[in-house]
């Protein structure tokens, strides 16, 4: 019996030993089963945070794009073509890597602290981001949002405005000339590497440069800018394109010159009109048109106009038998000119000193010799060439804008935008963009 007794103690010692290596094997089974479901949630968990990362990345992509569509869609408002602001704005969005996402343009934007701004454009980027491993806790897509507004701000006015889209030195200085505008900037429209292009001794201020081009600068240039040039922008538009030519009536003088002081009325004088000798003439006020000729004046001549408030002269080129015949300026000699634009609301001309077709054929228009020229106003020649030589210099330099197909310096000039507005001249504005939002 106390054998029996201590094989069942045995027995039971040996069943118990047994039992807990048992329960050990079952309790390590359940650690791995659980440390397996933690590993699993923690491996979901890692998964969706990588997603989510990947939202932010999709969102600072998409802000780039819509800051580009913003300063995009604010440059077609600033050059003027508000019409080609959504599609100017979806194409460079696109190119910086919202290829079919949505893009809206808003001008002005409708929302943020710029809202209702028309110098602003808003751009808002929205794409739909398919999910990964946040399937898991929800359906659907992602809807990730990148939105900027810009702004348009005024970059200057001009004094000169080349018109030529393609030519070299469509603004072109040599010599020894010192052309001083500190008021304003001088702009050509040529894409050239060269559009604008001074060499030798030229001494230049102005408040800046602008074309579509480049700058080319060769010799001892003195070039004193306010502000650093603008380069490969956009052609400025030609403010006075729409500005047609009065109607030409019957001639008043033919082939006119003049070789002694005395008075001039405004009329249409067919052939040329030549002033020479040694003469004082003063121009009575209104629109001198010049029917197929030139305008001559050589020697020591004195030219002044008999101009109260608002009055002035507009000395227009054109030609009633065809456009080849359509005549300039030549000024040469000891010249003395005084002359301004009428600035009444009711001229035809207002503002603009000299007028010419814009369908005269080419060739130039010559402000040469020692002339002192204080003009106030447009000079005005989109087909031909300004060539400003000699000692010239506007004195009062008030308003005075060159538009023309291209312009050279090789004589000191002054010209001015102080007074174009009561003038009623029109600004050569242009514009560039910034981010605002």
């Amino acid at each position: 019996m106390g054998a029996n007794g201590g094989l069942r103690g045995g027995l039971s010692r040996c069943c118990a030993a047994r039992l807990g290596r048992g329960l050990g094997r079952d309790e390590g089974g359940a650690v791995l089963v659980i440390v397996a479901l933690a590993l699993t949630a923690l491996l979901g968990l890692l998964s969706v945070a990588i997603e989510v990362g990947t939202w932010y990345a999709e969102r600072r992509s998409l802000q780039t794009a819509a800051d580009a569509a913003a300063v995009a869609g604010a440059l077609e408002i600033a050059r003027g073509t508000p019409a080609r602001m959504t599609s100017a704005a979806t194409a460079e969005a696109a190119r910086n890597g919202s290829g079919g996402d949505r893009v809206a343009v808003n001008n002005p934007p409708l929302s943020g602290p710029l809202a209702g701004r028309a110098d602003a454009v808003e751009a808002i980027v929205t794409r739909e981001q398919p999910r990964l491993f946040s399937a898991i806790v929800q359906d659907g897509t992602v809807t990730i949002t990148a939105r900027a507004v810009a702004l348009t701000r005024d970059a200057g006015e001009a004094c000169v405005l080349a018109l030529d889209g393609g030519a070299a030195g469509a603004v072109s200085g040599n010599g020894n000339p010192n052309v001083v505008m500190p008021g304003c900037m001088i702009a050509a429209n040529s894409n050239a590497a060269s559009a604008i292009s001074f060499s030798g001794n030229v001494s230049l201020q102005a408040q800046s440069l602008w074309t579509a081009g480049g700058v080319a600068m060769n010799g001892n240039v003195n070039l004193m800018l306010a502000r650093a040039a603008t380069t490969h922008a956009w052609p400025l538009p030609d403010p006075y394109a729409d500005v047609q030519v009065p109607p030409v009536g019957p001639c008043k003088y033919t082939n006119h010159k003049v070789n002694k002081s005395g008075r001039l009325k405004p009329g249409v004088y067919c052939g040329d009109l030549t002033i020479t000798g040694n003469a004082t003439v003063t121009l009575e006020p209104g629109e001198y048109i010049i029917n197929h000729g030139d305008l001559s004046v050589q020697g020591n001549i004195t030219i002044d106009c008999d101009c109260g408030t608002g009055e002035g002269v507009a000395i227009v080129f054109t030609s009633t038998t065809g456009a080849g015949q359509i005549g300039g300026v030549d000024v040469r000699g000891n010249v003395s000119i005084t002359l301004r634009a009428r600035s009444s609301a009711a001229a035809p001309l207002r503002g603009i000193l000299f007028y010419q077709d814009r369908n005269a054929p080419a060739g130039s228009n010559v402000f040469n010799g020692n002339a002192a020229l204080d003009v106030t106003g447009v000079m005005y020649f989109p087909a031909q060439t300004v060539e400003w030589k000699g000692n010239n210099s506007t004195q009062g330099a008030g308003c005075v804008q060159i538009v023309a197909r291209k312009v050279v310096f090789t004589g000191n000039a002054a010209l001015g935008n102080n007074t174009c507005t009561d003038l009623g001249a029109r600004p050569i504005a242009s514009s560039l963009a910034r981010l605002g939002e």
